[in-house]
């Protein structure tokens, strides 16, 4: 009897204790945007996040090796729904800002290999 009240006091204190911790929120709906798992599981190729230095406003597009094309260009400033700008095709050593003027925080680049 003692044990059958002690567990059962164990099983009500932890009760107590999951319903006293906080929810875990969602995360919000563009925040997997902000990732490159989301854009390569998109079909967008090999993906790169590149975490910029406050005051960037903009960035160039470097040149890529032979045989490699850009498929996706994703430029995060701010936050909210117009957080990411995103840019389909996006042209090598074309310099890219973000609509809203604000400085970029991080972009996103994706690129896969030419179809011949």
């Amino acid at each position: 009897m003692k044990k059958q009240l002690l567990a059962a006091t164990a099983v009500a204190g932890l009760a107590i204790v999951g319903l006293a911790a906080p929810a875990q929120a969602a995360p919000p709906p563009g925040a997997a945007m902000n990732h490159t798992d989301y854009w390569e599981a998109q079909g967008y190729g090999d993906c790169d996040k590149i975490d910029l230095p406050d005051g960037v406003g903009s960035y160039t597009l470097p040149e890529l090796p032979w045989g490699l094309q850009y498929t996706l260009l994703v430029l995060k400033a701010g936050s909210g729904s117009s957080a990411n700008d995103v840019i389909a095709w996006p042209v090598e050593g074309s310099t890219y800002e973000h609509a809203t003027g604000k400085d970029l925080s991080h972009i996103i680049v994706c690129t896969t290999e030419m179809i011949s």
